[in-house]
């Protein structure tokens, strides 16, 4: 969704009300520098060149993004696809009669007073946040409003299409029951550890840019207690985890060969997608990922600090290895809706799967 005018609130917020239409952020250049403020990660930085840390990343990107050595042939893909509505949250909520109040948490909306204090309340947070709308009229009055606004915009929707799409020029398109690989943002990787009582479920929301140990912990809990394993019939083998300023990949050894390449793609296609630009153009994205971090929470882990000379980090733990980027943060996005499925696609791209797996 894009941006609140107001100084009390900087961030945004991507509210999924049910399969008609989606919002998702689109953020210009002065909410995002809000963004960073609010989250006390400093003033936008002055436009980088060549020798900036943005600049030697990116060209550390390109020398190690390689394809894979068996390249893909045939790709599954479930069977999703909705139409997105894109459009500003703020005069959405003006049109429907609303006006700012307090925020408020709504673990499943049935009314408009409870989208808008979703929406100042994750917008607060600079948090995205996907919501169910219960009551069918209320959806579909609102959904109307949205569709006919006049700055409102439509694109083809929903996780399946959007990753057939990027594929298709590559692949033939086939659907059955196995995940070997997900695809997981912020919001959803904390759903599934709150669900299942795994690691840091008590963790209500997350305050601004995820700590990169307390993901990596959720991340290890659900490949080791529900991933692939000769004891386990589970497929599931990987995940690409991405948020705003970094993404991690985590695959159980043995089944996967190229994801240093394939997790730098996915990184590099968010900064190139949001930008609309064919290659990172350093005077418009910036470096946010944390400058050091520690690969856990729960146990000792390493201390990490960022080299962009060499922005991909890797380390082990107990038959699962992690992949670590940071990204380059569009500071103007033209088009964020559908960036995460871009994000997942493009790392499935350049990954290879072993033989045996």
């Amino acid at each position: 969704m894009a941006l609140w005018r107001g100084s009390a609130y900087a961030g945004f917020l991507a509210l999924a009300v049910g399969c008609i239409f989606l919002l998702e952020p689109q953020l210009p250049g002065s909410a995002l520098r809000s963004l960073w403020s609010s989250l006390q990660l400093g003033p936008a930085p002055a436009p980088p060149g060549a020798g900036s840390p943005e600049g030697r990343l990116a060209a550390a990107w390109d020398a190690l993004i390689v394809r894979p050595a068996r390249r893909w042939r045939r790709v599954a893909v479930g069977v999703n696809a909705c139409v997105d509505v894109v459009l500003s949250g703020v005069k959405l909520l003006q049109a429907l009669g609303l006006s700012p109040g307090n925020g408020k948490d709504h673990s499943e909306l049935h009314s408009r007073n409870d989208l808008e204090e979703a929406f100042v309340h994750f917008m607060g947070k600079g948090a995205a946040a996907e919501r169910f709308f219960s009551d069918k009229e209320t959806f579909h009055d609102i959904a109307q409003v949205a569709s006919e606004f006049p700055e409102a915009q439509h694109y083809v929707g929903g996780n399946a299409a959007l990753i057939g799409q990027k594929f298709a020029a590559n692949s033939d398109l086939k659907v059955f029951p196995a995940v070997t690989s997900l695809g997981l943002n912020e919001q959803e990787l904390l759903f599934l550890s709150q669900s299942a009582s795994g690691p840091h479920s008590s963790l209500s929301s997350w305050n601004g840019i995820p700590d990169v140990g307390v993901v990596s912990d959720i991340l290890f809990w659900i490949l080791k207690e529900h991933g692939k394993s000769e004891s386990r019939a589970s497929d599931l083998s990987r995940i690409h985890f991405h948020t705003l300023a970094y993404h991690i990949l985590a695959t159980v050894d043995g089944h996967w060969a190229n994801q240093l390449a394939a997790v730098a793609a996915g990184a590099r296609v968010a900064g190139t997608q949001a930008c609309a630009t064919e290659t990172i153009d350093t005077r418009r994205v910036s470096l946010k990922a944390p400058h050091e971090f520690t690969t856990s929470r729960l146990e000792a882990g390493s201390r990490v600090v960022l080299n962009p000379n060499e922005p991909v980090v890797e380390w082990h733990r107990e038959g699962v290895s992690f992949h670590f980027t940071p990204v380059l943060v569009c500071k103007d996005p033209v088009r964020t809706v559908g960036l995460g499925d871009a994000i997942s696609a493009e790392g499935l791209f350049y990954s290879e799967v072993h033989p045996h797996s």
